[in-house]
Order: structure tokens, then C-alpha cells, then sequence
């Protein structure tokens, strides 16, 4: 073996030690931001409430497929059955916080073995990882199983963007693309963006993976449809998108989130008033024209669809978001909703800097230092309700004495029976 084979054998290794590397400090990020879900056990929400109360008291078939809100969320099914089914009531918490964890590391999964030519550059890569950690009042998606539904989505627009794959690492895409629209509603509008894609680049491949996402999405459409929710506003104004888009994609990851607190404190009410801010409206078309130009003219076909793909789930995210829409303009409000668009722009953002010498790259770069610094300054800022509550144990405690025990799930005041023992 020559001397230059060698070298290139020895550098395999080191990729991949790299790679699982950053895979571990990502995971390690994502458990410390919160440490007291660890050390103390969390239910979020609808998590307890719902879905483990179900996973208790029904058969499992029934708490499998049970629609809350709407729609199907497997994901939040699945971890909770099995932590109601496989440990003692007072490990459970840990079993669905695990899942959700595996869940969440499966974009970064994506990133690293997408094949991507500068994804394999490890500052490119890490740079990455950040901008999917980072986007501001995001700590509501973070290790419950509820909203893991949010990194499936934005696992479809990867999986739409990256090119195809075989073997295990195309396996794993097609359960994705399964598990992501039985999960929620948002990636199954993506449907059409794989077959126009299958159909562009004469792809038979691409054309399976949008008949199986397509398909799983019929099923949603059909519990969506079966079961509409009341508390759910459809549609949302061009004013309102603006507007929303200026505070969301602009001025928080631009000037973090004290600044855009003090700036647009009370937006809400203004806007209710009838406030026209045209100003803001400008500055949200001005920059969403440049980035669309400089995607069209400067962006890859990952980066292009990639955008398309951000462009879409940030469209219907607000388009159905849950409760009055005008309520998005709260600084710390719906920024479930906003998560994988922000994320997918940073990426975005960050391919455009990556792929040519002109002002493009130059502007691209000076943004995401820029947004990578806002972001880290602001990522172990987490709001109370999120980052602490009751301890399991001792609600637990309290059930085996008296079954009529009301557990308090996080945050604290969401306390809902867990029946007696199944």
C-alpha cells in the first residue's frame, strides 16, 4: 500500500471520530441547557397529561394512534407508551425524555451523512450544528416528545434537500418519512416539493421518497379532517406574515432577545390598535427579496431546496398555528412555530458562504458569526416554566399513597390524574 493510500485510510477514522465527537457535544448541549429535566424528571405538558395518561389507561392501540389537537403526534405516542409500558412508574419521565433526545439528534444525523461536499469540512459541520441549537425561545422543543415533532419536520426538508442515498443511511430516511408526518401536520406540505424535485432530475428515487411521504400525509389529512380542532386559527394575513417574519427571522437572531423585547415589547396590542408599520413590512420584504435573490443566483441545489423547503414549513407553521395568530407578535409566544425555519435559514445562510467569492459569500458569512454569537449569548437563557418544575419522584410518591392524587406535570400548575394502576 503506498504511502499516500495509507494516509487516506488513516484519514477515515478521524472523520468519523470527528463526526461522533460532534454528535456527543451536540447531544451533551441539548442535555445541559435544561439539567434539571435529568435530575428531576419531566412530563411536559400535553406530554403527561395527554398522551402518558393514555398510554396508562388504554390499550395500546388506542394510545397509539390517539389525535390531540387535531392531528396524530406518533412520536409522542410511541415515547410515551413506552415509558408507561417498560419501567416503573417512577422512571418513566426518563424513558420518553431519552426518545425525544434520539429523536432531535436526527438532523445533525442527517447533515453528517448527507453528502454534502462543505458539510465535510468540521468547522462547516460544526457551524452547522450551532445554528440548529441556537434559534432564540426555541427551549419548548427540546427533550419532550411532544414537540419532537418540529425536528422531524425539519428532518424532511433535509432529506428533501439532501441528495438520495442508499444502504442504511436510505433506510433511515424512508422512516423519517414516515414517523415525520404521522407526527404533525407541517411536513406533509412538503409533499409536492419531493415530486417536483423527482420530476425535475428524472428521479425514481426521489418519486418513492414523496409517494411514501405523500401517502403517510393522506393519513394525517384524514385524522385532520375527522377531527377538527376549534382552538385552531386557519390562515394568517399578509400584514400579520410580515410583520411576524420581521420579529421571528430578523430581529432575533439580529439583535437577540432583550433588545427585540424592549424594541417590540408590546407589538401585540399595537397591532391590535390597528398600527400599520409599514417601516417593518419594508425591512421584512427588503431582506426576504435578498435572500431569495441570493439563493436563486448563488445557492446549490441543497441550498435551493433547502430554502424552499424552510419557505414552506414557515408558511403553514403560521398559517395553522394553534390559538389567535395576532399572539405570534408576543416576543416568547409560538416560538415552536418559528424554530425550524430559523434553523434552516441559519443553514441556508451558511451554504451561501460556503459557495462562491463574491459579496454574496462575504455578506452570508458576516451574518452567521454574526447570529452564531447572538445565539450562544442567549442559548442558556431558558424561562423558568421550561427549564424547572415538580420532582417525579416525589409525585410519584404521592400517587402510590392515595391513586386520586392529582400529579403536577411541568410546568407547575398542570396537574391531571393518572388513573389507578393498569
Amino acid at each position: 500500500m503506498s504511502a499516500q493510500m495509507m494516509e487516506t485510510a488513516a484519514a477515515v477514522p478521524a472523520t468519523r471520530r470527528m463526526r461522533l465527537a460532534l454528535l456527543l457535544a451536540y447531544a451533551l448541549l441539548v442535555a445541559v441547557r435544561m439539567p434539571n429535566i435529568w435530575a428531576k424528571g419531566r412530563f411536559w405538558a400535553e406530554e403527561g397529561a395527554v398522551y402518558f395518561r393514555n398510554a396508562r389507561l388504554e390499550a395500546w392501540y388506542d394510545a397509539l394512534f390517539a389525535v390531540h389537537t387535531g392531528y396524530l403526534n406518533l412520536a409522542a405516542s410511541i415515547a410515551t407508551l413506552l415509558a408507561a409500558r417498560l419501567v416503573p412508574l417512577e422512571w418513566a419521565p426518563w424513558v420518553s425524555t431519552g426518545f425525544a433526545l434520539l429523536i432531535q439528534l436526527c438532523p445533525p444525523l442527517l447533515l453528517m451523512t448527507g453528502g454534502i461536499g462543505w458539510l465535510r469540512d468540521t468547522r462547516s459541520l460544526a457551524l452547522a450544528l450551532l445554528l440548529l441549537l441556537i434559534p432564540h425561545g426555541s427551549a419548548e422543543v427540546w427533550l419532550n416528545s411532544i414537540t419532537s415533532q418540529f425536528h422531524l419536520g425539519l428532518c424532511v426538508v433535509l432529506i428533501l434537500a439532501l441528495p438520495v442515498r442508499g444502504g442504511w443511511v436510505g433506510g433511515f430516511r424512508l422512516g423519517l418519512l414516515v414517523l415525520a408526518p404521522l407526527s404533525g401536520p407541517a411536513s406533509t406540505f412538503l409533499t409536492p416539493l419531493f415530486l417536483v424535485r423527482a420530476i425535475a432530475e428524472r428521479s425514481w428515487a426521489r418519486a418513492g421518497q414523496g409517494v411514501l411521504l405523500g401517502a403517510m400525509a393522506f393519513l394525517q389529512l384524514l385524522m385532520v379532517l375527522t377531527h377538527p380542532e376549534p382552538a385552531r386559527d386557519i390562515g394568517i394575513g399578509p400584514r400579520l406574515l410580515a410583520l411576524v417574519i420581521y420579529e421571528k427571522h430578523i430581529l432575533l437572531p439580529v439583535i437577540g432577545f432583550d433588545h427585540t423585547f424592549r424594541l417590540v415589547g408590546d407589538f401585540v396590542g399595537a397591532v391590535r390598535g390597528g398600527g400599520k408599520f409599514w417601516g417593518e413590512m419594508l425591512l421584512a420584504a427588503l431582506a426576504s427579496a435578498l435572500m431569495v435573490t441570493g439563493v436563486a443566483w448563488h445557492g446549490d441545489r441543497f441550498v435551493r431546496w433547502l430554502f424552499a423547503g424552510a419557505v414552506v414549513i414557515m408558511l403553514m407553521s403560521y398559517f395553522g398555528a394553534l390559538g389567535h395568530h395576532v399572539d405570534l407578535l408576543g416576543v416568547s409566544f409560538g416560538d415552536r412555530y418559528s424554530y425550524v425555519p430559523s434553523a434552516l435559514f441559519g443553514i441556508t445562510l451558511l451554504g451561501l458562504s460556503r459557495l462562491s467569492g463574491r459579496w454574496t459569500q462575504k455578506l452570508a458569512l458576516i451574518l452567521v458569526a454574526w447570529i452564531v454569537c447572538i445565539g450562544m449569548n442567549d442559548f442558556m437563557w431558558v424561562g423558568r416554566g421550561f427549564a424547572d418544575g415538580s420532582r417525579w419522584a416525589k409525585e410519584a410518591a404521592n400517587w402510590r399513597a392515595d391513586h386520586q392524587y392529582q400529579v403536577e406535570f411541568w410546568p407547575n400548575g398542570w396537574r391531571w390524574p393518572i388513573g389507578e394502576n393498569p
